[in-house]
């Protein structure tokens, strides 16, 4: 019963990683750039995907399907997110949330490539070389490293021109234009590595989980989860998601293992309903505002 309970948790490690590192690719185009998207769900179901069927029905190696996810993706969101760029604030993120339900119904309709609304299930082969693995401490590892490396990009792009061309974009886009600021180059750009990174995230799922299919990677759920962990962090702070996924995550598997169905979204909603009202930017976004202000000049 206590392996099955460590087991359990250490899942819970796993999936807190993964999440911080997704909230964190989000981050980069929502809280530096002011793109807030909520279509991450179509670049994360695409580098899972590709992952999927590059070993599943190719017999290749995950890492080449790694590597074409993350061009598909980035490809994909450049050509998307394009357009959507003439559009600012809520205009662009409803314009975004077309995203997942477009590549939802594409795969499900094509089940010459993806296997349709079945989905495609990965053959667990242990090893480094199938990024498999027998136990579940490696996988938290490497979630962990995912993690640490989305926070590493953020804090480049934060200390680097890019981040303050993002933020002068974000803050007022015609001032920083008539500055030699090119919004849609930069806006591009931050679309590219939030894209690709997230991508790499969908990889760590499809060899994870071992199965993906058009309901699970490609719904608005997946968008939604990545935001609010960021949001409930501090949006616009490298460690935000971090935080916010040190928080909601594990506290969501603990309700799940102990209170079933309505109980457990209840408690889940109060506490986070608790969190905006007492940390309106965000939990580490507050503590710095106050640390400020508390500070002596």
């Amino acid at each position: 019963m206590s392996a099955i309970l460590n087991d359990y948790y250490l899942n819970i490690v796993v999936l807190t990683f993964l999440w911080a590192g997704l909230a964190g690719a989000w981050n980069l185009m929502a809280g530096y750039g002011g793109l807030v998207s909520l279509g991450h769900a179509a670049f994360f179901g695409t580098g899972a995907y590709a992952t999927a069927i590059m070993t599943a029905s190719y017999g290749l190696s995950p890492w080449l399907g790694l590597l074409v996810g993350m061009v598909v993706t980035v490809v994909l969101a450049l050509a998307i997110s394009w357009p959507c760029f003439r559009l600012r604030g809520t205009f662009f993120s409803l314009a975004t949330l077309v995203f997942p339900i477009a590549m939802e119904i594409i795969a499900t309709n094509w089940p010459e490539l993806t296997r349709g609304p079945s989905g495609i299930a990965v053959r667990f082969v242990p090893g480094l070389a199938g990024f498999m693995f027998r136990a579940r401490w490696p996988y938290a590892l490497a979630a962990f490293i995912f993690a640490a490396g989305v926070f590493m990009v953020s804090r480049w792009i934060e200390r680097g021109r890019l981040g303050l061309q993002l933020m002068a974009v974000r803050e007022n886009q015609d001032a920083a234009e008539a500055l030699g600021v090119r919004p849609v180059q930069v806006k591009l750009t931050v679309t590219a590595l939030s894209a690709a990174l997230t991508a790499m995230g969908g990889f760590f799922y499809a060899q994870y989980v071992l199965f993906v299919d058009p309901a699970s990677v490609f719904t608005i759920n997946v968008s939604i989860q990545i935001a609010l962990l960021a949001i409930i962090g501090g949006i616009g702070t490298a460690a935000g998601p971090i935080v916010g996924s040190l928080v909601m995550t594990p506290l969501d598997g603990v309700l799940s293992a102990h209170l079933g169905g309505g109980p457990r979204l209840i408690v889940y909603g109060l506490v986070l309903l608790l969190v905006v009202l007492l940390a309106p930017h965000g939990i580490l976004g507050t503590w710095q505002l106050r640390q400020t202000r508390h500070r002596p000049t």
